[in-house]
């Protein structure tokens, strides 16, 4: 069993979600508390933004991720960093940045 830690930024981004964008969302933290390997993909270094090392989950007919990170790779904690749409890589982007102030 994991415990899911949702960062302050990503806690405003997913307060800001619509209803039905909210809900897929909620699942898949469930769904990180049993198998966050079965439910994201590893994400890789997109341009300048560091992030390899990180994994993402496709919501809301994948125009929308959830960045998320295990701690240690052994799937004790997994860490939300980012919620938000894909278009122009801007969850990426929120999640570098947030990744780069918290190191």
């Amino acid at each position: 069993m994991c415990r899911v830690e949702v960062i302050t930024e990503a806690k405003k981004d997913i307060k800001e979600l619509s209803d039905n964008i909210l809900h897929e969302v909620l699942d898949y933290l469930d769904k990180y508390q049993t198998g966050p390997y079965a439910y994201s993909k590893p994400l890789f270094n997109q341009g300048n933004l560091k992030l390899e090392g990180y994994r993402k989950t496709y919501v809301a007919d994948a125009t929308y991720r959830i960045v998320i990170k295990i701690e240690n790779n052994i799937a004790k904690i997994v860490e939300v960093v980012a919620v938000g749409p894909r278009e122009d890589k801007k969850v990426y982007m929120d999640a570098a940045t947030r990744i780069d102030s918290n190191s």
